[in-house]
């Protein structure tokens, strides 16, 4: 599979496993053998892998989590490391994320998620932020 595609579809696994309160996938989503952090909105950095799989076992007991969607994921790859940008659409809000990956037994295994407010909409943001295209 192309790496960047290898990339979204660790990500997508990441919001699924989020998505059905899966703590197994989860688990199975972090790297092991590198170091890990998280940061949720309004939350303190975690920085340990227990510490942030003990953060999903609170989300995931928690009965007033809102859905969550992941939109418009773009990926980037630098060799064995590799990063995701997206927004995460809840009911009433709009986050925007930063979703890190590194290889890891042949695996995009996270080693860093965070995320936090966004003003707008990604399709807003996009035609805001893309400049226009010139002729040379």
């Amino acid at each position: 599979m192309f790496s960047r595609d290898a990339v979204l579809f660790a990500n997508e696994a990441f919001y699924q496993a989020f998505a059905v309160a899966d703590l197994v996938a989860m688990d199975a989503l972090w790297a092991r053998e590198m170091p890990v952090t998280c940061i949720h909105p309004g939350w303190h950095a975690l920085n340990s892998r227990e510490q942030i799989m003990a953060a999903w076992r609170e989300v995931f007991t928690n009965d007033n989590q809102a859905p969550l969607i992941c939109r418009a994921p773009e990926a980037f790859v630098v060799g064995e490391v590799a990063f995701v940008i997206c927004f995460e659409q809840l009911p009433d809000a709009m986050l925007i994320a930063t979703n890190i990956f590194r290889r890891e037994d042949r695996q995009w295994r996270m080693v860093h998620h965070q995320s936090g407010p966004t003003p707008g909409h990604p399709s807003q943001l996009r035609d805001a932020q893309t400049p226009p295209l010139r002729a040379h």
